[in-house]
């Protein structure tokens, strides 16, 4: 039987650590604010289909566009970190944390993070362990959140895992 960490681990590497993080629906203070603005806009073009169609002009059917992609935010907003949490899973390591992401509708992706004795590592001491600097997404200009294993419930344990792999690190 093969395992599937063939290819995954290095040698030598064990894991010490897996989890999934709690599915259930929550948001945090970036996602409501990308929600108010969506509906700010939506609203915004609603109000302006409705004077465009008073008058009496076609013109209003370019406000649609304006309209969906308010209520694509909106949705995006609310529902984007729950359904990434629905799908991911997370390893720890002797040497790495790795985060796994296995959407049904597109193949699965592995991000592995090094675990050094200079890795930035923080946690909330309730749910949330991370671990690294935000940085820079190759498809977009806009600044990513550092990698976290989010919304664990042994996040103490991790951390000090962590901090432990820290100081076996030369």
């Amino acid at each position: 039987m093969n395992d599937p960490w063939d290819g995954i681990l290095e040698k030598g590497e064990t894991i010490l650590w897996q989890g999934r993080p709690d599915p259930v629906f929550a948001m945090n203070r970036d996602e409501g604010i990308m929600m108010l603005f969506g509906l700010a806009f939506s609203g915004f073009a609603v109000v302006w289909i409705a004077i465009v169609m008073a008058s009496g002009a076609w013109f209003w059917l370019v406000g649609l566009i304006h309209l969906s992609v308010g209520i694509c935010l909106t949705l995006y907003a609310v529902f984007r970190d729950t359904v990434a949490r629905r799908y991911s899973y997370y390893t720890l390591t002797t040497r790495r944390a790795i985060i796994g992401l296995s959407y049904p509708w597109t193949k699965p992706s592995l991000r592995k993070i090094r675990i050094t004795p200079r890795t930035k590592l923080s946690t909330d001491h309730e749910h949330t362990v991370v671990f690294g600097l935000p940085g820079r997404s190759k498809r977009h200009p806009y600044p990513t959140r550092a990698p976290q294993f989010s919304r664990i419930d042994d996040a103490e344990k991790v951390y000090h895992l962590m901090l432990q792999i820290q100081k076996e690190t030369p």
